[in-house]
């Protein structure tokens, strides 16, 4: 990590760390104060040293053991990769993480059970990665091309599979080759979701998130991103049968959701938290492991 990305870590987290070096250096104190009551003190000073120096040492007393619980704090800021939310009704858990989302280990180290991963979409579901209707900079993209290469489908097999699962009784509306140009002119409703299962233990949540101007420009308006994550979170209650599912900071990509990092996920935080009734799966919030100076999660407010 570089020196800019290692400050910008330290000033994002700064809060966590003062709070937990304050709460360390409490510690010391209150254990020293137990043990002063067997073992008294007094014979640490001399009798003619002044009232002024015995204040100038322990006020050096005390800020060398903040400096250290300080150290300690920051080790154990910097290092933490995972925080638990809180626990569901139904004694499943929201966590938030740093890492790749379509990695195994984001659940448990070497973890090879069935997962589900969340992919936001454009709306119309499209499968061409051109860098002009899908961009390859995008998860939508990524995803997509990475099913292409594995040769597990085409972008018309795949947009075939696609409509055969949207053909039950899912609405849409029809555009005109003036409001879209290229791809598909079906637009489904915002947080549509389709489960497009790739083996025994991996599917992909594909969420229809954003939508397409004349222009093939993405949008996402903040009553759609609020929607969209209320209906996605609903669909896992319905589908996810138990199993973890994996999702990333919707909206923080080519979206234009015009959120910030941060913002994005203390949203999702919330939505979470009010649903705690009907989550009965294990969710993973991952931060992309590279965002790490850009937002924080060990000030994320747990469940009560």
């Amino acid at each position: 990590m570089n020196i800019k990305k290692s400050f910008g870590r330290l000033w994002i987290n700064k809060s966590a760390i003062w709070k937990l070096a304050c709460k360390i250096t409490g510690s010391v104190f209150t254990l020293w104060g137990l043990i002063s009551i067997f073992e008294p003190l007094n014979g640490i000073f001399q009798d003619d040293v002044s009232f002024v120096c015995k204040s100038l040492i322990g006020i050096l007393v005390l800020l060398t053991v903040f400096i250290l619980s300080a150290i300690v704090a920051i080790d154990r800021v910097l290092r933490s990769n995972q925080v638990c939310l809180g626990e569901s009704s139904s004694k499943n858990s929201v966590y938030v993480k740093y890492g790749d989302m379509y990695s195994p280990d984001i659940v448990e180290k070497g973890y090879n059970g069935k997962r589900a991963i969340v992919v936001p979409v454009n709306r119309c579901f499209d499968t061409i990665v051109d860098d002009h209707l899908i961009s390859h900079n995008t998860q939508h993209g990524q995803v997509f091309q990475k099913l292409y290469d594995d040769q597990k489908f085409t972008p018309d097999s795949l947009n075939n599979k696609i409509c055969d699962i949207l053909r039950q009784d899912t609405p849409y509306k029809d555009l005109t080759i003036e409001e879209k140009p290229e791809g598909n002119r079906k637009r489904y409703d915002v947080g549509t979701t389709v489960n497009l299962q790739i083996d025994n233990n991996l599917s992909y949540y594909l969420l229809g998130f954003s939508y397409f101007d004349e222009h093939l420009n993405a949008h996402t308006s903040k009553a759609d991103f609020v929607l969209a994550v209320q209906k996605l979170i609903e669909f896992c209650n319905q589908n996810a049968q138990g199993y973890p599912v994996i999702l990333p900071l919707l909206g923080s990509g080519l979206s234009r959701t015009n959120i910030g990092l941060s913002d994005i996920l203390h949203y999702l935080v919330d939505a979470f938290a009010i649903n705690k009734d009907i989550i009965n799966n294990d969710f993973y919030i991952v931060v992309w492991k590279g965002d790490k100076d850009k937002v924080a999660i060990k000030e994320l407010r747990k469940w009560q």
